[in-house]
């Protein structure tokens, strides 16, 4: 097990636990059962799952760590604002939006984050191809020299 696969494990459990002492302490002892607090509670679950799925990924090596990266930073930017939720409220009275519109505003810029990331992963993939393709393509072309030289047949190219 990689050390970054280590940190993100413990990072993981250790956010898991502050989520659930929060959520006991916020719902039934802090505020009661507000609707904001149920509404910040459910960000939280579902932060959660979405880290569980995304670890899960990760320990099954279905999902590299790099990429993972993208998944568990709106997590865990999710998990901050619903611990804080003095944050959210500077960020929208400091642009003048509403509440809904920041959320928004905010899963866009993530998923417009994660489609540059993705980008830069497939423009330089397909650059290695090309030069792998590239490659090939003069080993074989020294093959056929040698084997012409040789005196021995070609054989033939299957496609």
């Amino acid at each position: 097990m990689t050390a970054l696969r280590k940190t993100l494990f413990a990072v993981f459990a250790v956010a898991v636990a502050a989520v659930a002492a929060w959520a006991v302490a916020e719902l039934f002892f802090v505020h009661g059962v507000s609707q904001m607090g149920r509404i910040r509670a459910a960000a939280s679950a579902g932060a959660l799952a979405m880290l569980f799925a995304t670890f899960e990924c990760i320990r099954r090596t279905q999902l590299r760590e790099r990429y993972a990266l993208l998944w568990i930073f709106p997590c865990f930017l999710m998990l901050v604002l619903a611990f804080f939720p003095r944050l959210l409220d500077f960020v929208r009275s400091f642009f003048g939006m509403e509440y809904s519109s920041i959320l928004a505003a905010a899963a866009f810029l993530s998923l417009v984050f994660a489609m540059f990331v993705f980008s830069l992963a497939v423009s330089r993939d397909e650059a290695n191809a090309t030069a792998t393709v590239q490659r090939l393509a003069t080993l074989e072309a020294r093959v056929r020299e040698l084997e012409a030289a040789a005196g021995k047949e070609p054989p033939k190219d299957v496609v």
